[in-house]
């Protein structure tokens, strides 16, 4: 809500559309939200633009003005994971001289700058999301660094995607994890040799920029064909 608490509806008709406690729902943990971590935004005095699910539906994800990233457990409405990516803290992180986070002086204060804008001008509905993996294990969100791949369970950062990529401001992201559909025309050209490879691909949005980012472990195909690297 926009006080920043969360709670847990029903959507069905047949429950009239009830708040979800453990006396009214098999997979709900607890009877009061004062036993769960669901005020944690409210006492915080922020509140979430984003929510995503796991694929399993064990945990959902916030995130909002404060830049703190938040897993939740849904059973048990705790925090799991509980992330500080404020600009307060990114300086921190270029100051600490860590070689895996810090960028030049230079760059580091244009990115800030764009994060700054972005805070003041972004609607709230194109605000940076955090996604879950489809093992659950991984969260991944939208830094002014780049993307950030965070394992829950070891509580490491794993990669960043894009870090080199200085002059766009990544926002809302997906992750496709499936093996793609052969394209029947390819085949036979030797385009083909590892289409079904599974290939996780993450498709971005950026801030001010009316495109699509899309990262792969596939290198783009080469052709005679200008629409296969299109720049969209």
């Amino acid at each position: 809500e926009g006080k920043g608490a969360l709670e847990y509806w029903s959507s069905k008709q047949e429950d009239e559309y009830t708040a979800l406690t453990s006396t009214n729902h098999a997979q709900v943990g607890f009877s009061y939200k004062l036993d769960t971590d669901l005020y944690a935004m409210a006492k915080a005095k922020t509140k979430a633009l984003t929510i995503e699910v796991s694929a399993d539906g064990e945990q959902f994800s916030t995130t909002g003005p404060d830049r703190r990233v938040r897993v939740f457990r849904w059973s048990t409405g705790k925090l799991r994971k509980d992330i500080d990516e404020s600009l307060e803290g990114a300086g921190h992180i270029q100051r600490s001289g860590n070689e895996k986070y810090v960028i030049e002086d230079i760059d580091f204060g244009r990115r800030l700058a764009v994060d700054r804008e972005m805070s003041k001008t972004l609607d709230e509905y194109a605000w940076p999301n955090a996604i879950f993996d489809e093992s659950g294990n991984f969260i991944i969100y939208s830094t002014l660094l780049g993307i950030k791949v965070v394992n829950l369970v070891t509580n490491q950062c794993s990669r960043i995607i894009g870090k080199v990529e200085n002059t766009e401001r990544f926002t809302r992201l997906a992750l496709f994890q499936g093996v793609p559909h052969k394209d029947k025309r390819a085949r036979g050209s030797g385009k083909d040799v590892k289409v079904a490879e599974k290939d996780p691909t993450i498709v971005a949005c950026a801030f001010n920029k009316v495109r699509m980012y899309v990262f792969s472990s596939r290198e783009p195909m080469e052709g005679d064909d200008a629409a296969s690297g299109r720049d969209v």
